[in-house]
């Protein structure tokens, strides 16, 4: 890896990319690109060694794990469903809190040996309901579990979960906190070691932003 290029930091669009840029703003790699003015995806920052790279929240794993970006900004929500053979977790931003947690009408882990779960997140979903000695039929829903429920189509969901306003809406309830969750900051790990030097300033400075 050519360690005179430019490191590459993978944002995610969004919410996190709103709740993570002022502490970045407050650093000496703040962006120097506006992303509200400009249509570019590789941002340029104050620093000649870091530039900022803005792609969907999913796809950072993949751009961490190949190697096309170095550090990456992710909830753990995602890092849960991902691979995580090539990146490493090296700190926890204490940003965009919440729970993923299963939700229905009503307690439905008692007695039941299968259920059909709407979600988004399969492999917590498996990994979760088979701990309870559940088998579950995964009904993938990229976004509005909250009426599949309701409408029949499963038994129950599992899904983010903030306030519980939406789920109390919908006639639903929090049964289980599957996990608590947080925006992330990753890494390549051969990029660790090549680029350790660089990484520490910046995790540095991002612990010293807002204090």
């Amino acid at each position: 890896m050519n360690t005179t290029n430019p490191l590459i930091l993978a944002l995610p669009k969004g919410r996190v990319f709103e709740d993570f840029s002022p502490l970045l703003q407050e650093t000496d790699f703040a962006l120097r690109d506006d992303p509200k003015k400009s249509r570019k995806m590789l941002l340029d920052t104050y620093s000649e060694h870091l530039k900022v790279l803005i792609v969907r929240g999913w796809d950072i794993p993949t751009y961490i794990t190949s190697g096309a970006a170095h550090l990456g900004v992710v909830g753990k929500d995602i890092l849960m469903e991902k691979d995580e053979d090539e990146f490493i977790e090296l700190l926890d931003l204490g940003l965009g809190k919440c729970r993923l947690s299963l939700a229905g009408q009503n307690s439905i882990i008692s007695g039941s040996s299968r259920l059909k779960v709407a979600t988004k997140y399969p492999k917590s979903a498996i990994n979760y309901m088979g701990s309870l000695g559940i088998q579950a039929e995964i009904i993938y829903l990229n976004g509005s579990q909250e009426i599949a429920p309701v409408l029949g189509l499963s038994d129950a969901i599992i899904d983010l979960v903030d306030s519980g306003k939406t789920l109390k809406e919908n006639g639903l309830k929090e049964i289980e906190v599957i996990a608590n969750i947080s925006t992330r900051l990753i890494a390549n790990k051969a990029s660790i070691k090549t680029r350790s030097n660089l990484m520490n300033e910046i995790i540095d400075s991002l612990k010293n932003a807002g204090n």
